[in-house]
């Protein structure tokens, strides 16, 4: 019983210890993508720096736009060639865009018309970023261009083949019409998050508690021992109440053993033995020192030689668990020997249980 009960709490720890621990790679991942997102845009700001040599003519005839929109405009107008255009811009893409001023905008697109981005430059300077603030992902980044029709054209960089649809992805838009898109691709092994200050507390705090429980547990089982062996009762030892034909044997104070009847009988209380545990008890009651070696087990109650060890073991689980249920007598193993063990006769060698 106390085994089972140990190995039920060794379960709930564990599945304690692997919901704190799938949390903990949970927030971190997040966390990661977080960082992930505002480093992609770092670094959109960078490759965009290392256009700021560029000479660009640039004329606004627009009215009174104000530095910063807070609000999508909806529609933008451009004059074309061949006349003027309207544009949607979705509110998804102007929520997302590297900067709302129409003005801002309308200089993108007369920077990045002139010198375009660069998908891998973009990757490379999105991956010095990210080793810089000890975030272990595998990237990848895609840039399109939405031309007048609104037909995309669009530039990868060189590693895009090791990606699914599944990764996280990031993206920025820029430009008048948010014509121009930078997304970023990021995913990761779970294991790799591993390298995250807070997953190691994590675990550093978990294998804390383990060990204070193997600590507490050893501790208690020592203890358990010694007071075990110090336990002197002065009740009767086990003697033989009746020995001719039906012996009973007294085997604590008010528990009795009825051989014939193969009974444990505590004052009301009475518990029915097995053929095989009666005389097993009954070997045990008249070997000296209540022990018995496996072999003269084997040959006792299987002389025909059909005495495995898988059956000696049952049956001697199956006597301890009927001694538990009236007595304290219990059984030990050592050496190759099972010792019958009765509180006032307990010994000073530790035996454990097999």
């Amino acid at each position: 019983m106390m085994k089972i009960k140990c190995k039920k709490i060794l379960w709930v720890r564990l599945l304690m210890y692997s919901l704190v621990m799938g949390i903990g790679i949970f927030l971190v991942r997040q966390k990661w993508n977080e960082q992930a997102r505002v480093i992609f845009k770092t670094a959109l700001l960078q490759e965009l720096q290392k256009r700021d040599t560029l000479s660009i003519s640039y004329i606004s005839n627009w009215k009174a736009t104000p530095a910063l929109e807070e609000v999508n405009p909806g529609t933008v107008e451009i004059e074309l060639d061949s006349g003027k255009r309207k544009y949607e811009i979705p509110c998804f893409k102007f929520e997302n865009s590297l900067v709302k001023g129409g003005i801002q905008r309308g200089l993108l697109t007369a920077l990045l018309d002139e010198s375009p981005l660069d998908a891998d430059s973009l990757h490379g300077t999105w991956n010095k970023l990210l080793k810089e603030s000890d975030i272990f992902l595998k990237t990848h980044t895609r840039i399109t261009v939405f031309d007048f029709q609104e037909q995309p054209s669009s530039a990868f960089s060189k590693n895009v083949q090791k990606f699914s649809r599944t990764d996280s992805l990031f993206s920025y838009y820029m430009g008048y019409r948010c014509e121009v898109e930078a997304t970023g691709y990021a995913s990761c092994e779970w294991w790799w998050l591993f390298s995250d200050w807070r997953l190691l507390a994590i675990g550093g705090v978990c294998a804390g508690i383990e060990l204070l429980f193997f600590i507490f547990g050893k501790v208690y089982c020592y203890r358990k021992n010694r007071q075990i062996e110090e336990v002197e009762q002065e009740g009767l030892p086990v003697i033989v109440m009746a020995a001719e034909q039906s012996p009973v044997y007294q085997l604590e104070e008010h528990t009795f053993f009825y051989v014939e009847r193969m009974e444990l009988i505590k004052q009301e209380q009475v518990v029915k033995l097995t053929p095989q545990t009666a005389i097993l008890l009954e070997m045990f009651l008249q070997a000296e020192g209540y022990t018995l070696s496996t072999l003269l087990i084997s040959e006792t109650l299987w002389p025909d030689g059909s005495g495995t060890q898988e059956r000696i073991h049952t049956l001697i689980r199956r006597l301890r668990k009927l001694l538990g249920e009236l007595t304290s007598l219990q059984i030990k193993f050592k050496k190759d020997a099972y010792h019958l063990i009765i509180p006032h006769f307990i010994g000073k060698d530790a035996l454990t249980n097999d």
